[in-house]
């Protein structure tokens, strides 16, 4: 049985520029000092928390980040895992002293299938060649690494090739993440974001040709509804939230179970569909400007028996952020 996970911010500062960023609506928020970081880590483990996340944003930009690592694991956490976009992970030399401070588990994200989209959405010319390089070299070590997705306007069309480009960096594992509408001086950001009716035909693609290519695919915050019975699963779906705390710039929260449920909030419709104890559903922002016309409550047939499949595989070791 996994152990208590804790999910903490080292800085909300990034390299990058993206319009979709999910945490620039915390973003005014002060940097914690290296001390309180230290502070939540210890008072994680004493918690019975064996494993580790640093999250977004960019946590290389902190030097603190490979002696918070090294000490992290001298502590006693087993997991360490790293959200970046994985531009600094094309230094090698870095990425070594990553992985000989005991880093773990690498959670990188990636936005298109070539560098014109990728770095339209990332807002750093160079960035894909920085992230593709810092994946080969993951892949080249042997390194723990889920590369996520987030499906915006840009990349929706896009996301069966980014699969295959995906492949030949040697990537084994790709979570299609569902985008956060974020709200920034009061006025809701829009623009980078894009409806699930047309988006998810192509989120179905990309999950089948994951599967041809022998690649563990899976999704976060995409209702059950919009996707094939065979990908309605996954740790989104199984992973058990009551285990993880987090210590965040703005709250602290001794289990994330609770929250998820306000967060994405199950639809009216969704009251009779067999899935609904169990569907991830999606943000209640994006319902709060967009409706939910587009939830279709699902009848038995496609749902346990899906389940039933890939709770044997599914798991909470390498589980993403939630």
């Amino acid at each position: 049985m996994s152990g208590r996970r804790l999910l903490v911010r080292l800085t909300t500062r990034c390299n990058s520029a993206c319009q979709h960023c999910t945490i620039a609506d915390i973003a005014h928020h002060p940097e914690p000092r290296v001390e309180e970081v230290w502070a939540e880590i210890v008072r994680g483990r004493r918690d019975g928390c064996t494993e580790l996340v640093f999250m977004r944003g960019e946590a290389t930009l902190r030097r603190e980040l490979l002696s918070l690592t090294r000490k992290a694991r001298r502590l006693g956490y087993a997991h360490i895992q790293l959200q970046t976009n994985g531009r600094m992970l094309a230094y090698e030399e870095y990425l070594d002293r990553l992985l000989e401070a005991g880093m773990t588990y690498f959670e990188v994200s990636f936005f298109g299938d070539e560098a014109a989209v990728h770095d339209a959405i990332d807002g750093c010319p160079g960035a894909f060649e920085q992230a593709s390089a810092g994946l080969r070299h993951l892949a080249r070590r042997g390194a723990g690494c889920l590369v996520t997705v987030p499906v915006v306007r840009a990349n929706h069309q896009r996301l069966p090739a980014l699969v295959d480009t995906l492949h030949g960096l040697g990537v084994g594992r790709v979570q299609f993440n569902w985008t956060r509408p974020v709200q920034v001086d009061g006025r809701w950001v829009t623009g980078p974001l894009v409806r699930l009716a047309a988006a998810t035909p192509f989120i179905r693609e990309a999950l089948a040709r994951a599967r041809a290519l022998g690649m563990r695919g899976e999704t976060e915050a995409v209702p059950l509804c919009h996707l094939a019975a065979e990908d309605r699963g996954g740790a989104d779906v199984l992973e058990d939230f009551s285990r993880h705390q987090v210590a965040d710039v703005h709250r602290r929260e001794a289990s994330m179970a609770a929250h998820r449920r306000v967060s994405r909030p199950l639809a009216p419709s969704c009251t009779g569909c067999s899935a609904r104890e169990i569907c991830p559903t999606t943000w209640a922002a994006y319902q709060e400007l967009f409706g939910t016309d587009e939830f279709v409550p699902l009848g038995d047939v496609g749902t346990s028996g899906a389940l039933a499949d890939v709770g044997a595989t599914g798991g909470a070791l390498d589980l993403g952020a939630p």
